[in-house]
């Protein structure tokens, strides 16, 4: 895919609508530029919310109450049950 972009003020260029869909690219992604001899090359960086669900969530535990602590804790010195 190639497209003519012109270079704005402080410069700036506006990405084409069909890169921007190909690249799945949104406000705010971030974007590395490299400079490779004649060639500005543009890739998207991945941000560390990017990986989210990627690693498996560990299920969280039920918390458990004040009483439910005391109570195995008597229990262990041989308190009541």
């Amino acid at each position: 895919m190639e497209e003519i972009v012109k270079v704005m003020a402080r410069g700036l260029i506006a990405l084409p609508s069909d890169i921007r869909k190909r690249m799945e690219l949104k406000e705010g992604d971030i974007l590395k530029i490299e400079v490779q001899d004649d060639k500005v090359v543009l890739k998207k960086e991945k941000r560390i919310y990017d990986f989210k669900g990627i690693i498996g969530e560990e299920k969280a535990k039920p918390s458990k109450s004040f009483s439910e602590i005391l109570q195995e804790e008597l229990r262990k010195k041989g308190g009541t049950k």
